[in-house]
């Protein structure tokens, strides 16, 4: 069954524009931008970045860590799918699954990049290091990338031209390969439980450990603490449940209505607002351990040479404690106030602590940090100035992740296996 797709256009006057070629045609600018980026990095090395010694994470580590987190829907909805059995989310869910590779994927062109060597990305996969947490994140995300795709293979294959193709009928090797691909997708539905439990155990082992390479260097100071692993897990959730919340308003609500319920939205806005008020409590207590219950004095120092250089507290208690609190109690009053505008507005604030949580996690305790010598401890205070390379491989997979984004959400049929919903 095709599934009716309405397209947005640009009124102008009297005249309604498809603005969706020049939207792709400014995406694949970014992309050709981002490459030369690409060709000094690979040329030259990490000298041609504003990084180092102190500072040897930046722009672009945040945008990996940004992007994983930010992909984290795709587990929570595949348990909710397949294990909890909840099928009215089956739509929903493939989103997620888009969303999560996404994610996963662009964090693996961010991490190519800053590589010193990249043309040795392999060698996590062969040269085993089982004490690190770095490799075993690194495992982690091959693995579940690889669950992902597995995921993601019915979705693409849902589109009609697997079906039937005048080119299928011109070119028989074509309509081999579609079988091919429907058979082998087939299969990959049917291991879809199977599929989610490895994809839920990988995803929660690589969030926590990523919040657990911080945590063991509680030397650092702020933000560097035991609590950090689950954090990480919480603030995934409630990100990625946001964001796709967000990306449902436009796949379900504007450019395929009636294919999702109100109800299933305001669900997912619901589950969003939970998590976003859990992690906020959480975030809260842990500010006031590290800050108030604690008497190291280096902590006190740090958070005022950042308030120095930049609004770190403002930040901290507008970004990740007001307005996610007050984001979180109308995402989980979505039922009663029935109102997708407020409830976008919303849903837009746990996207953004998401995020200012991993760049605060990378730059505040690097740039004002504390020196390892146990005998004279200090606080110093360093630089960090993205150069032009990083903002172009950051253009580069920005564009990526919106250009194939755009091209699933306009062709792709999302669509449960009853196709609609009543």
């Amino acid at each position: 069954m095709q599934v009716s797709i309405h397209y947005p256009k640009l009124r102008l006057g009297k005249y309604s524009v498809d603005v969706f070629p020049y939207w792709i045609g400014l995406l694949i600018a970014g992309v050709l931008f981002g490459l030369t980026g690409v060709f000094f990095v690979f040329r030259d090395g990490l000298q041609v970045t504003g990084l180092s010694n102190q500072v040897p994470w930046g722009l672009w580590i945040s945008i990996d860590l940004s992007s994983i987190a930010l992909g984290g829907s795709a587990f929570v909805f595949g348990a909710i799918i397949y294990l909890l059995q909840i099928k009215r989310f089956e739509s929903i869910g493939k989103l997620a699954v888009l969303l999560g590779f996404l994610g996963y994927s662009t964090a693996g062109m961010v991490l190519l990049m800053d590589l010193g060597q990249p043309l040795r990305f392999w060698h996590p996969i062969v040269y085993w290091q089982p004490h690190s947490l770095l490799w075993e994140i690194t495992m982690c995300v091959v693995l579940y990338l690889t669950v992902l795709l597995a995921e993601l293979i019915p979705v693409v294959t849902e589109h009609p031209n697997f079906e039937s193709h005048p080119w299928q009928d011109r070119f028989p090797i074509l309509k081999t390969l579609a079988k091919l691909a429907k058979t082998v997708s087939h299969w990959l539905h049917k291991a879809g439980p199977v599929l989610a439990i490895v994809g839920m155990t990988l995803s929660l082992l690589h969030q926590a450990s990523l919040g657990a390479t911080y945590s063991v260097l509680y030397g650092r100071g702020v933000w560097f603490n035991q609590s950090a692993p689950t954090q990480f897990v919480f603030s995934a959730m409630s990100g990625g449940i946001s964001l796709l919340f967000i990306m449902s308003i436009i796949i379900f609500r504007v450019m395929r209505p009636g294919l999702v319920t109100n109800d299933a939205l305001y669900d997912v806005a619901r589950l969003a607002g939970g998590v976003t008020l859990l992690l906020t409590y959480l975030r809260f207590w842990d500010w006031a351990v590290t800050n108030y219950y604690s008497f190291d004095q280096q902590i006190t120092l740090q958070t005022q040479l950042l308030d120095t250089v930049a609004p770190y507290s403002a930040t901290f208690w507008f970004g990740q404690a007001l307005f996610p609190t007050l984001a979180g109690v109308i995402l989980l009053s979505a039922k009663s106030i029935r109102n997708f505008r407020y409830l976008f507005a919303a849903a837009v604030i746990p996207v953004f602590a998401a995020v200012l949580t991993r760049w605060n996690y990378n730059f505040v305790g690097l740039i004002a940090a504390t020196s390892y010598d146990p005998y004279t401890p200090n606080v110093r205070l360093f630089s960090y100035t993205p150069t032009w390379v990083e903002f172009a491989v950051a253009s580069l997979v920005l564009s990526y992740w919106l250009l194939t984004f755009s091209l699933a959400a306009r062709f792709l049929p999302f669509h449960g296996e009853k196709h609609t919903e009543h």
